[in-house]
Order: C-alpha cells, then structure tokens, then sequence
C-alpha cells in the first residue's frame, strides 16, 4: 500500500522549511525512527524521522528547495520487502520479478475502480512520416501522449492519502517487456521534450531493460503509463493501472480496415485502437473521452509533434 509523506510542523508555529539534504533515495527501504530529511528552520537544522516501514517509491522535493507545512515530499510503499532470490543464470522472467508484478497488478485490480474507453485512431499520415523523421510509431505515440497531458493535466494525477494530486511534472513509464520479466522505466520530467529527444530516450531506456542496466531510481516516480503490444500483433486490449497513477494507455496493432470518406466513398485506412484504463476515484467517462479524443487529434495531425513551439528537440 502506497503512503504519502507529508511535511509535518517539526516544531511550534512551523509553516514552512528549506529541505537541505535527503538521508534517503529511490528505491531504498526505511524502518520507523530512520532519518528521512534534514530541513533548516530558522537558522537551525531538525531531523524528520520514518514513522512506518516501506520502500520509498519517489522522493518529490529536491535539496534546497522551501516548502510549506503540509507538503508531499515522498511517497514510501508499505508493502512487506520482497526475500532476494536468485534474478536464474539461464534465459528466462525470473521468479521474484514476476511475484512482484503479480502482487502489484493484484493490489491494484482489487483496490482501484478502474473503467475502459477505447478509440480507432486513422495512423495514415504518421507512417507517412516517421521514416523520414528516423523515429518509430511509439515515439510518436509517447509524444501525443505528453501533449495530451500538458491540456489535460488532471488525468497526470496521483491518488495519495485519500484524493487525486494533479502532478506539476510528466513522466512517462513504459512498459518493456524483456526476457527477464516486465519492467517500467521512466521518462522523468518529459513534459516539454520534442519529438526527437522521446525517441532518443525511450531507445535509450528500453535498451537498458533489455540488458539488465537499469537502476532502481530509472523506474520510480511515473505519473502515466503507456503499455504497447503492437509488436506483438495484439489488436487491442485493457491495460491495468500501476497506482497511484491516474490511468494507462494500452496500445494495439496497426491494421487496415475499411472506412468511409466525408463524401460517403470507402477505403482502406491503417488504423490503431488505444484503449485508456481509468481510475474513476480521479477520472470520469468525459474525462477520459476527451483526453483520448486530443490524443487522436495529435496523431492524426502529426506534423504538430515535430513544430518546435516550447518543445526541445
């Protein structure tokens, strides 16, 4: 189960401190009473100390910064630590990666009301573009997606202590799927990337899935998914969401099908189901709906994924 941490008054009449270091990170296991954060008061430095056991999942505020009482500043999973096993020295998804993985899409399918909107999206003019851009079909999805977010920010919400917290950064997790099991890197802090610099990232990550290389800190701290089986040939399917995120895109397969024209006339188009799993604690139906309809908006037009704008490329 997933534990905000919140910036408590660590003495009378507090209402705000300046984090000056962290005795924690990413990943790494605390027990109540072990030093979290040091934070200057006043002219003085106090201790905050863990009050339960976890896995600090994502630490939120960085060295230096000053922030009032009340804050989140890290989110701890208080789920048991997993025994270590031996990750086999033959081929194969390893065991303890798999228990964990079940225990999380568990927890979540029972604790998490989720709902399901798909939309046919026409990827006509996306494949026309993506070999002379020299980027692939998920770049530009990834893309689409961080466009999205940035005018729909509610569905990059956090479900933390009870109510959604709209997220002020985007990063992206990605499901890779590798002979040693599933994992989710993330594109931390991607919300004002262009398209060519996702591409380089999402090669860059992925191709340290697929070696082993990544870290612990690599995989925390995602504010939305997006899951891809195209590769696979999987025409469309139901993804389920990774807490305390507000939603995952589940992406299909390119196939054509027949459609027909504003004249009435049918055709052959390339198209792509992606199908939005939603936490209806945070989202609902039009919410949903709408996100998805921009989505389709983006990667039917997707020369504005390459307009530089406010975008690094």
């Amino acid at each position: 189960m997933l534990s905000p941490i919140i910036l408590p008054p660590l003495e009378e009449s507090m209402q705000e401190a300046t984090l000056v270091r962290w005795h924690v990170q990413e990943g790494c296991r605390v027990e109540p009473g072990v030093p979290l954060a040091d934070f200057a008061i006043g002219g003085k430095t106090l201790l905050l100390s863990a009050r339960e056991s976890g896995e600090v999942v994502v630490l939120r505020i960085e060295e230096g910064c000053t922030v009032p009482v009340g804050t989140l500043l890290a989110v701890l999973d208080r789920a048991p630590a997993a025994h270590d096993e031996p990750s086999p020295s033959v081929p194969g998804k390893s065991v303890k990666v798999r228990r964990i993985i079940a225990r999380k899409m568990q927890e979540s399918w029972r604790t998490v009301p989720h709902f399901f909107v798909t939309v046919a999206v026409d990827m006509t003019d996306v494949i026309g573009l993506r070999k002379s851009l020299g980027v692939t079909i998920n770049d530009f999805i990834l893309a689409a997606v961080v466009r999205s977010l940035r005018e729909h920010p509610w569905v990059n919400s956090l479900w933390l202590d009870g109510e959604a917290v709209e997220q002020k950064t985007i990063s992206l997790a990605m499901a890779v799927a590798t002979e040693g099991g599933l994992y989710y890197p993330v594109l931390a802090d991607c919300g004002r990337l262009g398209l060519r610099e996702l591409s380089r990232r999402a090669a860059e990550m992925a191709a340290k899935a697929h070696e082993g290389r990544l870290e612990r800190r690599e995989m925390a701290g995602g504010t939305f998914t997006v899951s891809n089986m195209g590769m696979l040939g999987v025409e469309s399917f139901s993804a389920i969401i990774t807490p305390p995120q507000a939603a995952v895109l589940a992406v299909g397969t390119i196939r054509g099908e027949v459609v027909v024209d504003d004249d009435g006339e049918p055709g052959i188009a390339p198209m792509l189901r992606l199908t939005l799993s939603a936490d209806h604690r945070i989202l609902d139906g039009a919410d949903a709906a709408e996100f998805l309809g921009t989505l389709k908006s983006y990667l039917e037009a997707p020369i504005t994924l390459e307009a530089r704008g406010d975008c690094e490329f």
